[in-house]
């Protein structure tokens, strides 16, 4: 995640997606942003190998999501 946070820091627009952790507790500070995270019940867990040995947070997420989340993205306004 430190990537996602210096992209923040200079102003990329940023298409964030998180499994393991939780978007509510370490999110890019950005003006531009798209997160995408299921928010199952297991996550977030914090760790990186899944305790309950299916890793459901990011093996469920579709390539549309992402793709959506990207779209929106660029479908916002240029920042400022």
């Amino acid at each position: 995640s430190g990537l996602m946070h210096v992209a923040a820091a200079v102003g990329t627009p940023i298409v964030a997606v998180y499994g393991s952790t939780s978007p509510q507790n370490t999110p890019p500070l950005a003006e531009q942003r798209e997160l995408v995270w299921l928010g199952l019940s297991c996550s977030p867990c914090h760790r990186k190998i899944c305790p309950l040995g299916h890793l459901n947070c990011l093996n469920t997420l579709e390539v549309a999501q992402v793709a959506a989340a990207a779209e929106r993205l660029l479908e916002m306004p240029a920042a400022a």
